[in-house]
């Protein structure tokens, strides 16, 4: 009986020690023909080892850049990355934020102002390029803006500088709060012109990010893909005509000339230790792809607009977009702890997820693989982020990651607080383990003893009740 009483008390401190939803595994489902889920699309990463994927294909071209980042501008799904946060010099991609920052300030693009001296102090002795205004011509923001873009006037970025802040060192500071705004942390600019200064620096990626935003806007765009402009300062009775410094050297009629139809715009940059550089977009066949390289040799050929043009055919000749996942396919399905009714948990895209692909792709090559951020359990908000999942490529010598997805939640997910109370009571068991082994051994002893007690008790009373019957002599 002692024995049997022991093993009951024992077995109900295992039960009481017993965890309910604890932890909770999720069960990944794959379709019938490729290791593929449902997701909801984020921002694409990079690859870590630049072109080598590339060049395992024959024909993939010799590129001459140190540095190129390409990316899809509808998917954000990045194409080649090769350096794209190695700190460079971006020369007269500099441009592109004196632009924006012009833009984004200038009071009317019809606003004139006069040409002084101080526009044009020290950019000869700097060899800077200029647009070709005249001191003390009257000039319109918009001659200037596009002056400063298609021939790459440092005049025109220093008068746009003096009459938007005062100063270069204050317009340089405006530069500096975009680039903070925009979330450029690998960005630090000097001048406006893009001028070489050891201290004016970016990457790649904070470039992607500033063509990005500034594409959105209409006028930066309009100048960004113009390929010629007239424009018409006081002194200029003929006009002065400007060609973009990239679609100088393009044209689809000039056979001394590089031919491609799909670039649509682009800014080039040139110093000796930037090497030749260029930010461009193109389009094709229904695909946007923005392209910047940097650090080409520094050569009367024009490297950094053949690297353009050989890889934008490239990818335009051998990729196309292919739907790998659909609204209706499942990534993940599992059940949400502490909750009561209803708490399985499947995870779902709800739209389709395109990538760009080598023609003919097969689709079982790639793997989708989930990780939630933490421990599941409720409450849980609709829409609430639950994790990320990954697209690899694994088909190559190494794996290259195509896309990261955001995982999040379909509803929401209301905590029960019997469940909860209960979970909260089994951590303390546990935490208190020891401790609540010592008590209950206790009251196993104390009833032992209870017990053997009361069998001594009856005992007693049994010996006085005989030894009172008992006859005296």
């Amino acid at each position: 009986m002692k024995k049997r009483m022991i093993q009951l008390s024992l077995l109900a401190l295992g039960l009481t020690l017993t965890p309910v939803h604890a932890e909770v595994s999720g069960r990944a489902l794959i379709t019938a023909d490729s290791q593929i889920g449902e997701i909801v699309r984020q921002d694409a990463p990079r690859f870590e080892d630049g072109t080598a994927y590339l060049e395992e294909d024959a024909d993939f071209p010799q590129i001459k850049s140190d540095f190129v980042y390409m990316v899809d501008m509808d998917t954000g799904q990045v194409m080649i990355d090769k350096g794209s946060e190695d700190q460079i010099y971006p020369a007269s991609m500099t441009k592109m934020m004196t632009l924006l920052v012009a833009i984004e300030n200038a009071p009317a693009l019809d606003s004139t102002m006069t040409l002084g001296p101080e526009v044009f102090a020290g950019l000869a002795e700097a060899h800077a390029s200029v647009a070709g205004f005249k001191q003390g011509e009257t000039v319109s923001v918009k001659d200037l803006l596009y002056g400063l873009f298609l021939p790459s006037g440092a005049d025109a970025a220093q008068a746009l500088a003096l009459e938007e802040a005062g100063s270069e060192t204050a317009f340089v500071g405006l530069m500096i709060e975009k680039a903070a705004e925009l979330g450029m942390t690998g960005t630090h600019f000097v001048n406006t012109s893009g001028l070489h200064d050891p201290d004016h620096y970016t990457t790649l990626r904070d470039l992607e990010t500033l063509m990005r935003y500034a594409l959105e806007n209409p006028t930066f765009n309009e100048i960004f893909q113009t390929r010629r402009y007239t424009a018409t300062p006081s002194l200029h009775t003929g006009g002065l005509v400007w060609e973009s410094t990239l679609f100088a050297k393009i044209s689809s009629t000039d056979p001394a000339k590089i031919d491609n139809d799909s670039i649509l715009g682009g800014k080039t940059g040139y110093t000796n230790p930037a090497g030749l550089c260029l930010a461009s977009i193109a389009e094709k066949n229904g695909t946007r792809y923005m392209l910047i390289t940097a650090h080409a040799p520094v050569s009367n050929t024009p490297y950094h607009i053949l690297d353009a043009d050989h890889i934008y055919d490239y990818f335009y000749d051998h990729y196309s977009k292919q739907t790998v996942l659909t609204a209706d396919q499942t990534l993940l399905e599992t059940k949400v702890p502490f909750v009561l009714f209803n708490d399985k948990l499947t995870l779902k895209a709800g739209t389709d997820i395109v990538l760009n692909l080598p023609n003919g792709y097969d689709l079982s090559a790639l793997q989708i693989e989930t990780q939630l951020d933490g421990e599941l359990q409720a409450p849980i908000e609709e829409g609430q982020r639950l994790g990320m999942a990954t697209i690899t490529r694994t088909d190559t010598e190494t794996p290259q990651e195509l896309a990261r997805i955001e995982l999040t939640s379909p509803r929401r997910y209301q905590r029960s607080a019997l469940l909860y109370g209960f979970h909260q009571f089994q951590q303390w068991v546990k935490a208190h383990t020891v401790f609540f082994g010592l008590v209950v051994l206790g009251l196993i002893l104390c009833l032992i003893l209870i017990r053997d007690y009361r069998r001594e008790q009856r005992r007693y009373k049994s010996a006085r009740k005989k030894r009172k019957r008992r006859p005296h002599l």
